[in-house]
């Protein structure tokens, strides 16, 4: 017999989280993916640069997660475990850069809530669109990540 998801929560806005942006992960991050930009590494070519710092590398948001929150909150909203799901696709855009050292707030919501089938069988697909804002409120980076949760 399938399972059924909790549709309904297309449309839910999950708890604001705030991240500061520490240097170090900045650095750790650019050489863990490969990409060894002075602007993401030499503290001395940030300063020299016009954003004033270091910058992040595009996918650096990422790594940004609500320390204080139950990681399974989603899932136990959508009524599945977590041995049903799959990362399906994840996007990022970036409206300026993010700098070493500023905090951001982090707002995520679920966008949409769909099935198909597919040849494995029925699927069904969690849309997560998390915008992120600095302490002006406007908009850094927006992040997109789809779940696929077989049924």
């Amino acid at each position: 017999m399938p399972i059924r998801i909790n549709t309904d929560i297309k449309g839910k806005e999950y708890p604001p989280y705030s991240v500061t942006v520490e240097r170090g992960r900045i650095k750790d991050f650019a050489r863990a993916i490969g990409d060894l930009s002075p602007f993401y590494l030499d503290d001395r070519v940030g300063a020299a640069s016009e954003f004033g710092d270091i910058i992040a590398p595009p996918t650096f948001a990422i790594t940004f997660r609500d320390e204080h929150a139950d990681t399974n909150t989603m899932l136990k909203d959508l009524g599945v475990d977590i041995s049903r799901i799959l990362h399906g696709e994840q996007e990022f855009g970036l409206h300026r850069p993010i700098l070493a050292g500023e905090t951001l707030l982090c707002r995520p919501k679920i966008t949409d809530v769909y099935e198909k089938s597919g040849r494995s069988g029925p699927m069904a697909f969690v849309v997560r669109e998390t915008s992120v804002t600095d302490a002006k409120n406007e908009l850094v980076a927006t992040m997109r990540g789809v779940t696929v949760v077989r049924l």
